[in-house]
């Protein structure tokens, strides 16, 4: 007998698929890949998954925008203090005070690229 579909349980993996790669996910969920490309089609036509996908991305995405706020000032601060601290003339020193900017921003751009796959851009 075929295993009844579970809108909660398809759309919680979505929305993992939307942070993590289909594998790392149906292993998680323990479905296979497929399984989750099935559930990916099924969201484009399926109401009720649509909703709950929704649902479940916005909630998911509050609570990780909800952090950022303190993480990037404890990260700013840090990063601040090294440069004022550290050693200019150091190449390893302004390439880890560089390295780290870029990572701010990195942070900046995968939100938005988040929010554009949770929203049911690719």
């Amino acid at each position: 007998m075929p295993k009844r579909f579970n809108v909660v349980r398809a759309a919680s993996a979505l929305v993992e698929a939307t942070l993590k790669t289909d594998k790392q996910v149906s292993i998680e969920f323990g479905v296979s890949i497929r399984t989750i490309e099935q559930w990916r089609s099924r969201l484009k036509v399926d109401e009720e998954l649509q909703r709950e996908f929704r649902r479940m991305a916005n909630e998911k995405l509050s609570q990780w925008v909800g952090e950022i706020p303190n993480s990037l000032e404890l990260a700013i601060g840090f990063i601040a203090s090294a440069a004022r601290t550290g050693d200019t003339t150091n190449p390893d020193m302004v390439k880890a005070i560089t390295g780290a900017i870029a990572t701010l921003n990195d942070v900046f751009v995968i939100q938005a690229a988040i929010q554009q796959r949770q929203q049911g851009g690719e």
